[in-house]
């Protein structure tokens, strides 16, 4: 399961050997026993990444060999293949996007920090933390 944590310093990406069950069964029992308010609703993430790079090809070919539907990448490449044009901020018309679908926890509806949970398998778990953390090469 992932788990993407969404908070003042940012988004962090968390793997969580746990069943998405128990963790969404836990974080509403935190909040009953704080007797705090909890919102949950279907959702879903969506990550940018450059087109071409040896890690969205590889979830690529995950997702053709397992029937996943949490999980989409778009089909345009958006006109180039070469990193160094993502890189040089044209983001929208270079980008490829990876979209997950899962659940969104948070105290309130309309908030902006909270969680987001996805259960995938193990290998999709792995290529989307190879995606999360992959660093662009910086042109000169």
């Amino acid at each position: 399961m992932l788990k993407f944590n969404y908070g003042k310093q940012g988004t962090v990406l968390e793997a969580v050997a746990d069943p998405i069950e128990d963790v969404i069964n836990r974080h509403i029992m935190l909040a009953m026993r704080l007797a705090q308010p909890i919102h949950m609703e279907p959702s879903f993430v969506s990550l940018i990444v450059p087109p071409g790079v040896p890690e969205l090809k590889a979830l690529e070919l995950e997702l053709a060999q397992v029937n996943c539907d949490a999980v989409a990448v778009d089909a345009d490449a958006r006109e180039s293949d070469d990193p160094k044009e993502f890189i040089s901020g044209d983001f929208p018309r270079h980008g490829r996007e990876v979209i997950m679908r899962g659940f969104w926890l948070t105290e309130h509806p309309d908030a902006e920090e909270g969680i987001f949970v996805t259960s995938l398998t193990s290998g999709i778990e792995a290529q989307i933390e190879e995606l999360w953390t992959y660093q662009p090469i910086t042109f000169p």
